[in-house]
């Protein structure tokens, strides 16, 4: 088995061949399913990231969350706590380039406990079917999906980014539900009820 620096130099290359078109066509129907799931359709606070050009996007996902009167937190990176905070916008237009020159919200922006989401969305670079996610590795979702609760944590992955098997450390937390452009997988920790 591949250690989780290799996975992530392999995953990160074939995402990275995608064009632009295919992750823009790829993240619609990604982001079409999500929002139909019944996590999403019950969820009252959504947490999202803000997508790089590369990852699955999620502006179709925050505009519908802000539009529909539900909650949307987006996370705010400290890189010298190695930590998130996940602060509540209304308008997409309050975010800009951050961290590594990721979209996040001002600093002047509420930060809000992750244990009052309903869902959590989280970047993906190689999913497996345990549920195990590998990320960019700093550990920052790891981290704060801890402190979820009850929340459903969802990833968005194309199906270039499964492995067959990830290596998994006790620090690592697993999704509860993938979303690709073919299918959607539940692992045991989310219910639709």
């Amino acid at each position: 088995m591949m250690n989780k620096e290799d996975v992530r130099r392999d995953a990160l290359k074939a995402r990275r061949s995608l064009s632009a078109e295919q992750v823009e066509k790829l993240s619609a129907r990604i982001q079409n399913v999500l929002m139909v799931l019944p996590e999403f359709l019950k969820a009252g606070v959504v947490a999202s990231y803000a997508a790089k050009r590369d990852e699955v996007q999620t502006g179709r996902i925050m505009r519908s969350v802000l539009s529909s009167g539900k909650t949307l937190l987006v996370p705010r990176t400290d890189p010298h706590s190695l930590s998130l905070r996940f602060c509540e916008i209304r308008s997409l237009d309050q975010l800009a380039p951050g961290y590594l020159g990721i979209l996040e919200p001002p600093l002047t922006s509420k930060a809000v406990p992750l244990s009052e989401c309903q869902l959590v969305v989280v970047p993906v670079v190689a999913w497996d079917y345990a549920g195990q996610r590998v990320g960019y590795g700093k550990g920052y979702f790891d981290r704060e999906l801890r402190s979820r609760g009850r929340a459903a944590a969802v990833g968005l992955a194309f199906e270039t980014q499964h492995r067959d098997r990830l290596p998994a450390t006790p620090s690592d937390v697993p999704l509860d539900i993938i979303v690709t452009e073919r299918r959607i997988i539940r692992f045991g920790g989310a219910s639709g009820d």
